[in-house]
């Protein structure tokens, strides 16, 4: 076993020599897979950190959150005719879930309400189609949210039908720019309400983008429905006592199949999701991405490793003299195959590892000038790109070492 070392030892030694003695030729060859680790790297580090973000986002509503609605969550592809033609969930739906479901402690219905090509309008200030939402008061738990200013409105205003409105954090920023948004009156297509709170920023989107909850106007769901009395597609959030999730969703379910009266035999009308299977379909998603990004490294190695069987057979054209000499003296075909080897692996990884020093700096810089862009190296990536980058040396090296090891040492003497 010493032995074996002290060998292996002396062969990474006696390539890293060869490939000090013709280093601009090792760079250019090492360059490829310097560039496949450092996309490898790269694309990996900002899908991670997106995720992350997503994930963040997610978790914020709460992890004991069930939301409910007529159409899936996250969808690839086009819907199916039985997807577009489910009717809309009901605020009876709601109401049974709320009654007969013991492991559930509220569930919040709203409706969203359609203002495309509307305003919501302050003075000067104007915000083109906002997102004007009917809740009730006990939404604000269920989502997690925080007012900043002000108050939540209360369930007499809800029941009164109080034209009341609580802003989001971007919304308020955006109306009330200089603050004091509490207590003014504002327009949202044609209707004033009168702002009764703010709420506190949320966690920002991928890349820094702005969070959607942001933007929400908030107003109580009576006032929406008598303002809007054709809307009643409705979604549904609730909140499961701690450690009962499992139980809150079959609840739940077996609800909404009576109430929407689907057959024993059939699928449910219906999508529930959590906190866990929303970030279970983006993944979906990150993995695809991923599926993509693999193909394009293994390319862009093959690539690489093209280049490095090429210098390699340049590289045994260009000792054969010594190849004889060293079989005159009584090295083996197995210690040539080894040396020409572990020469394409070490200058592989050399590569491979230049590539992942480069790409680790890239991303603290682009951090430190871009903060919001999420970014975090899952230690699986760095695993495969240097691991990528010395099975390129391997599998490429192998037939010029091969080659190497076969020749003929008095054949070989004689080359000039």
């Amino acid at each position: 076993m010493k032995a074996r070392l002290v060998a292996a030892l002396e062969n990474v030694r006696l390539a890293c020599e060869t490939l000090m003695l013709n280093r601009f030729r090792s760079f250019l060859t090492a360059l490829g897979i310097f560039i496949g680790v450092l996309l490898v790297v790269a694309v990996a580090s900002v899908l991670n950190g997106f995720r992350q973000t997503v994930v963040d986002q997610v978790e914020q509503f709460g992890t004991n959150n069930v939301y409910i609605y007529r159409l899936p969550f996250v969808q690839l592809g086009p819907m199916s005719r039985e997807m577009r033609n489910r009717k809309p969930l009901r605020l009876a739906d709601a109401e049974a879930i709320r009654r007969h479901c013991p492991s559930v402690e509220l569930c919040s219905p709203d409706i969203q309400v359609p203002t495309f090509l509307r305003r919501a309008i302050h003075g000067r200030e104007e915000i083109d189609s906002p997102r004007l939402r009917g809740v009730f008061p006990d939404n604000v738990e269920v989502a997690n949210r925080v007012v900043a200013e002000g108050r939540f409105f209360t369930d007499q205003e809800n029941e009164h039908r109080i034209p009341v409105v609580v802003l989001g954090w971007a919304a308020a920023e955006a109306l009330f720019p200089n603050g004091g948004a509490v207590g003014k009156e504002i327009l949202v297509d044609g209707r004033k309400y009168t702002v009764v709170g703010t709420l506190e920023k949320r966690k920002e989107g991928p890349f820094g983008g702005q969070n959607e909850e942001d933007t929400l106007f908030l107003a109580p769901y009576w006032t929406m429905r008598r303002f809007y009395p054709g809307e009643d597609d409705h979604f549904l959030a609730a909140r499961s006592v701690p450690g009962e999730l499992p139980q809150a969703i079959d609840e739940i379910t077996q609800i909404l199949r009576r109430q929407r009266r689907v057959r024993w035999d059939d699928d449910n009308n219906f999508e529930i999701g959590t906190a866990d299977t929303l970030i279970a379909s983006f993944d979906d998603i990150v993995f695809a991405v991923l599926g993509v990004m693999f193909l394009l490294s293994t390319v862009g190695f093959m690539v690489g490793g093209v280049g490095v069987m090429n210098i390699m057979l340049v590289s045994v054209k260009e000792r054969t003299r010594e190849i004889g000499l060293r079989k005159a003296v009584g090295a083996r075909r197995r210690d040539i195959l080894l040396q020409f080897l572990v020469e394409a692996m070490v200058l592989c990884a050399i590569g491979g590892l230049a590539g992942l020093v480069v790409a680790e700096g890239l991303l603290g810089l682009v951090g430190l000038v871009l903060p919001q862009l999420a970014a975090d190296t899952p230690m699986w990536a760095r695993v495969f790109a240097f691991a990528g980058s010395a099975s390129v040396g391997l599998f490429f090296g192998l037939w010029p070492a091969w080659k190497a090891a076969s020749l003929d040492p008095v054949e070989a003497l004689r080359w000039e």
